[in-house]
Order: C-alpha cells, then structure tokens, then sequence
C-alpha cells in the first residue's frame, strides 16, 4: 500500500482502505521481496523471472524463479514499449 491510500477521510474509510489494501496488494515489505530475492540469490540467474511462488496467479508467497507470461518475452513487443516509454516520458536512450 503506498501512502495515497493512508491519507484517507474518516476513520472507518481509513481502516477499510488498510484491510482491503493489505488482502489485495500485501506490504510493501512483501512486494519488495522477489526484487531482492533476485538480487541477491545465488538461485537467481540472468533472464530468469523471479516472483512470488503461489500456484494462483502468483500473487503471493515465497520468491523463486516462475514462468514468464504469456509474451513477455516478445522481442517486437519489447521495442513497442519501449519506444512507447520514451515518448511518454520524453527521455530517450541511445546506448
């Protein structure tokens, strides 16, 4: 949960918003742990996906290396976004 969602009005709408949030999203804590799992884990090898290990969705649990989704690995959909990032954020990389 980020800090937009802590800042809300009434007390009932505050607690509401930190349980709905914690069940749907989890900590930040929690969302943190498959980037430094990937970072440091000799598991951990280049190109690998690393994320949460439940069967449902891989929404939560312990990090490991999973599978990628469905064409996440497109080399022409990979240029498209990038080329798409770059014009919306009007930075360019020319390596």
């Amino acid at each position: 949960m980020t800090n937009l969602q802590r800042h809300t009005q009434g007390a009932f709408v505050g607690r509401a918003t930190k349980l709905l949030g914690n069940i749907a999203m989890g900590s930040a804590e929690g969302a943190a742990w498959p980037s430094l799992y990937a970072a440091t884990s000799p598991d951990a090898h280049n190109g690998a996906f690393i994320g949460p290990s439940s069967f449902r969705r891989q929404a939560a649990g312990t990090p490991k290396p999973v599978a990628l989704p469905s064409g996440a690995d497109d080399p022409a959909e990979g240029t498209r976004l990038w080329a798409e990032s770059e014009r919306l954020t009007g930075v360019t990389f020319t390596p």
